[in-house]
């Protein structure tokens, strides 16, 4: 009998390529991803002392009301952008399991 390796084992080297090769994707052909992350990056740009504290640089930082207003919808618009990911992750998960089923004759 063929012995046949999963997906992971046969790229666990490679996995995270793979992934940030499903975020390259997204952000050619999901409007709302490309939306989100024009504003995220938007925000940064205003704000230079969010940049720096993202950056782990938070030694005598001080933020406005105004960049704590920004770091929320930092935050929110962060958790939205994953959430595209993790269904395009998951659909990107059972193109392959259709595959491997079409391959050891479960799928004709």
């Amino acid at each position: 009998m063929e012995k046949i390796e999963s997906f992971y084992e046969e790229y666990e080297d490679m996995f995270e390529e793979y992934l940030e090769n499903a975020r390259e994707n997204l952000k050619k052909s999901n409007e709302e991803y490309v939306k989100l992350r024009n504003e995220y990056n938007k925000i940064l740009d205003e704000n230079e002392n969010l940049t720096w504290i993202l950056e782990g640089n938070i030694k005598d930082r001080i933020l406005s009301n105004e960049e704590c207003f920004a770091l929320s919808k930092l935050v929110q618009i962060y958790y939205d952008m994953q959430s595209i990911e993790e269904k395009e992750i998951f659909f990107l998960g059972g193109k392959e399991v259709y595959f491997f089923f079409k391959k050891i004759g479960i799928l004709k």
